[in-house]
């Protein structure tokens, strides 16, 4: 697949606007209860396949910053290669966005508490209290800002101007 110079600027621009409005909300954008707005981002990519890697590369920027170090970088980088993986999935077997909505509060729910517990107590003292807790307002967060919010705002986009959904899937 070609990929023009427009494609390959707006991908960039996607990831760089990831990192900077997490970063600059670092407060809630890490930890046990996160909330990143930028989150949203990630249903582009049912759209389009060309912003999958996008919002990747825009979490590694921002999991630059990340309080976890490196594990946060590759595991929380890895998480959302696997909810992109799954968007892109859900659009080909359903077509369904809120369905793929879903899909990176599933998936961090699962590898996020083990980002934030690991370093700090190692396997021996993981718990699944700890773990569930962690899990539990992970999800909470991904709710709220990828399904409530983004997939919200991606409907209302679709329902007021169908070009803005038409040039986000025409563009290569």
């Amino acid at each position: 697949m070609k990929i023009s110079i427009r494609a390959i600027c707006l991908m960039a621009l996607v990831a760089a606007v990831y990192a900077a409005v997490t970063i600059s909300q670092a407060a809630i954008g890490f930890g046990p209860i996160q909330f990143r707005v930028a989150e949203s981002l990630n249903l582009l990519a049912f759209f389009n396949p060309i912003f999958a890697p996008a919002v990747a590369l825009g979490v590694l920027i921002t999991n630059i910053a990340s309080p976890y170090g490196v594990i946060d970088m590759v595991f929380g980088t890895l998480a959302t290669i696997i909810a992109l993986l799954a968007i892109r999935a859900t659009k080909k077997t359903t077509n369904n966005l809120l369905v793929a909505s879903f899909w990176p509060t599933i998936v961090n729910a699962a590898i996020i508490p083990l980002v934030i517990l690991i370093p700090g107590v190692g396997l021996a003292g993981l718990t699944w209290g700890a773990y569930l807790g962690i899990a539990a307002t992970v999800a909470l967060g991904q709710f709220v800002v990828v399904t409530l919010f983004g997939y919200t705002f991606f409907r209302f986009m679709m329902a007021r101007n169908k070009n803005f959904i038409e040039t986000i899937e025409n563009l290569r």
